[in-house]
C-alpha cells in the first residue's frame, strides 16, 4: 500500500494543478510536492504531462485506481481530511469557513466533465456543483442531493444599448454577442440558450477566470448570466434584462454513491443546507428545499474497510 500522503501529491496536482496549492491544503511540504508525486508515478509505472497547465496521466492506471479507493475508504473513515469542490460562488460563499473535516479546492472547474472525472476517479470526495447539469438518476458511480432551486437571469453591464428598450423578447438579444464556454461543458444550459439563440461568444477557459466572464459583461457589449446567488460576489454591479431564461439553477451536492449513506456527508450537506437557508432569507428569489437523502442512496453493497 502506497503512503496516503505520497498518493495525495500527485492526486493534489491533478486536483489543484500548483506545488505551492497542495502543499497549503495537504499538509505536504511546498518543496517536496514536486518530488513526492514523481515517486508515486515511478511507483506505478505511469507519467504525467501538463497541457493547458492542466496536470494529466498517461499509461494504465488499474493498479492506481484500486490504491486510490482504499485511500479514500480511509479518508471517509476520518483518517484524512475528506475533498471538498465547490463552483466559483459557492465556494465563498457557502464553502468558506470550510466545514471541520475537509479541505476546500480552488473552486475554479469549469464545467461537468473534469468534476465528475475527479469524482469517478476517487481524487475528490464531493462536489457542490450548480444546477441543472447533474449526473443521470442510473447514473452508476455519482449521485446528487439538490439543496435549492433559483432562477437564472440574462446580464449586462451598465450602459448596455439593451437597458435602453421599452421591451425586450428573445429576438433582440440575438443582435449582440452572448457567453459561451467550450462545448459540454454544462450540456443542458448549452442546449437551452442555444434555443434561444444565445451561447454565440465563445471564451476559452478550463478554470474561471473573471475577466473572462463577467469582465467581457462588463466591460463590453457581452450578454452574460448569473443567479440571485452568484450575484452575491463582490464586484462592479450588472444589470438584469427583463427576461426570465427558461432554466433553473441551484446548489446540488455530488458524491459517489457508496457514500451517500455515511454520517460525513451527510453531516456537510446539513451545514452547507443551514447556511444556505441563512442566506436565502435575504433573496427571495432562492428556493431553499427539504434535505432528502432518499434518492442518493447506492444500491451496491458498501466497500469493505482498508486493511490495516
Amino acid at each position: 500500500m502506497v503512503e496516503q500522503d505520497v498518493l495525495a501529491a500527485l492526486d493534489g496536482l491533478l486536483w489543484l494543478r500548483t506545488g505551492d496549492a497542495v502543499a497549503e491544503r495537504l499538509g505536504i511540504s511546498q518543496s517536496s510536492v514536486s518530488r513526492v508525486a514523481g515517486r508515486c508515478l515511478r511507483l506505478f509505472g505511469i507519467k504525467g504531462h501538463k497541457l493547458d497547465g492542466e496536470w494529466d496521466l498517461i499509461g494504465d492506471e488499474p493498479l492506481l485506481a484500486a490504491e486510490r479507493r482504499v485511500h479514500q475508504i480511509a479518508r471517509w473513515m476520518g483518517h484524512r481530511p475528506l475533498r471538498l469542490e465547490a463552483t466559483y460562488w459557492s465556494g465563498p460563499l457557502l464553502c468558506t469557513p470550510v466545514p471541520p473535516g475537509w479541505i476546500l479546492g480552488e473552486c475554479n472547474i469549469v464545467g461537468v466533465q473534469r468534476n465528475w472525472e475527479l469524482l469517478r476517479e476517487r481524487i475528490v470526495d464531493v462536489w457542490l456543483s450548480g444546477l441543472p447539469d447533474l449526473p443521470e438518476a442510473d447514473d452508476p458511480d455519482l449521485t446528487s442531493v439538490t439543496l435549492s432551486r433559483m432562477p437564472v437571469h440574462c446580464l449586462v453591464g451598465e450602459g448596455h444599448p439593451l437597458l435602453d428598450r421599452p421591451s425586450l423578447c428573445f429576438a433582440d438579444l440575438a443582435a449582440f454577442p452572448s457567453l459561451a464556454l467550450p462545448a459540454d461543458a454544462y450540456p443542458k444550459v448549452e442546449r437551452a440558450l442555444r434555443k434561444l439563440g444565445l451561447w454565440s461568444s465563445p471564451v476559452r477557459m478550463k478554470r474561471y477566470q473573471r475577466q473572462l466572464w463577467e469582465g467581457k459583461t462588463e466591460q463590453e457589449l457581452t450578454i452574460g448570466y448569473g443567479t440571485a446567488l452568484s450575484l452575491q460576489l463582490p464586484g462592479p454591479a450588472m444589470q438584469r434584462l427583463p427576461l426570465q431564461l427558461p432554466i433553473q439553477s441551484g446548489e446540488a451536492l455530488v458524491v459517489r454513491r457508496e457514500f451517500a449513506d455515511t454520517p460525513a456527508f451527510q453531516q456537510l450537506a446539513r451545514t452547507l443546507h443551514a447556511r444556505l437557508s441563512q442566506l436565502a432569507a435575504g433573496l427571495p428569489e432562492v428556493e431553499v428545499l427539504p434535505l432528502d437523502f432518499s434518492g442518493s442512496s447506492g444500491t451496491a453493497k458498501a466497500p469493505p474497510p482498508p486493511e490495516p
